[in-house]
């Protein structure tokens, strides 16, 4: 048996062998040098537009420049080439392989200079790639990405929408009046939050707001929930998860109305709560007509001050 199963990695081996020098590809030295630049005035479009597979991507504020850069380089062992064009005021920007379907060794990456003043709108899709960013004033913000992560500074605008699966998303600082959320396994970290408006559905994953501001409204199947609210000033927040613990941090002002729900699970407040209830808490604190709901079925829920 051993016999037979050393002749099958030796033919499999040979098999790779063949292909590989087929393809051009059987020495190490056809390593390809990636060097592209493309440029365009950020007067021209309204709209940049990024799709890339397996490329990691930074996008970096340019303080003095007027055009929007484009700068594709390191080293990949079949021809990748960048793809820009400019269509109806959007530039779209992605990446071309030789032979798609083959896992062939690269690492290259999209560096993205965008001007200070470029104010409009970025949208993004990644696959198994990762995002940096620096601060970016924009309209509107989305992202979408699977098996991949976001690493950014402060990101600031009218409409902020992500979508992540498999991934992490970690931002300093979100300032914007709607925020829109979907994670799929996925572990949300935000420094510091501000939205008038937010919907957040997420599954198998957690989630982490800090030094919040705003409305907030959020629905999870399994995953720890964290929300820590800067100050709180007749904020309406609801949170309902299926089997993961709510946390929720205010200032000791705060004033607002409590409803809780927790089918297995433990319910502890710091502010004055009358409890008759253990599964079914409701309350109020102060004269504030806002109001606090929170629900889980199978996990703690905890009300705590600052």
């Amino acid at each position: 048996m051993k016999i037979r199963s050393n002749k099958k990695i030796i033919i499999i081996v040979i098999g790779v062998i063949v292909i590989m020098s087929a393809l051009g590809l059987g020495r190490l030295n056809m390593m390809r040098e990636i060097n592209e630049e493309e440029s365009v005035s950020m007067n021209e479009i309204n709209s940049i537009q990024v799709d890339m597979t397996s490329v990691d991507v930074h996008f970096i504020r340019n303080e003095t420049s007027n055009e929007v850069k484009a700068d594709f380089h390191g080293k990949a062992m079949q021809e990748i080439k960048l793809i820009s064009k400019t269509d109806n005021k959007t530039l779209f920007l992605t990446v071309q392989r030789k032979y798609e379907n083959l896992p062939l060794y690269e690492d290259v990456v999209l560096d993205v200079y965008i001007p200070k003043a470029y104010t409009k709108n970025l949208l993004i899709k990644m696959l198994s790639g990762a995002v940096k960013m620096d601060s970016f004033n924009l309209a509107n913000f989305a992202l979408d990405t699977s098996s991949g992560k976001l690493e950014a500074e402060k990101v600031n605008a009218k409409e902020i929408s992500i979508t992540s699966s498999s991934g992490g998303i970690n931002i300093k600082s979100i300032d914007t009046e709607n925020f829109k959320m979907v994670g799929k396994s996925s572990t949300i970290n935000i420094d510091e939050y501000t939205a008038k408006k937010a919907e957040i559905e997420t599954s198998s994953g957690s989630i982490n707001l800090k030094n919040s501001i705003g409305d907030f409204n959020l629905k999870s199947n399994s995953g720890k929930v964290l929300v820590d609210y800067k100050n709180f000033e007749d904020h309406n927040v609801n949170i309902e998860t299926s089997s993961g613990s709510v946390t929720l941090e205010l200032p000791d002002t705060a004033e607002f109305l409590i409803e809780a729900k927790t089918s297995s699970g433990n319910f502890k407040s710091d502010f004055p709560i009358k409890i008759t209830d253990k599964k079914d808490i409701n309350g109020q604190i102060g004269t504030k007509n806002n109001k606090v709901m929170l629900k889980t079925s199978s996990g703690s829920i905890k009300i705590l001050k600052k």
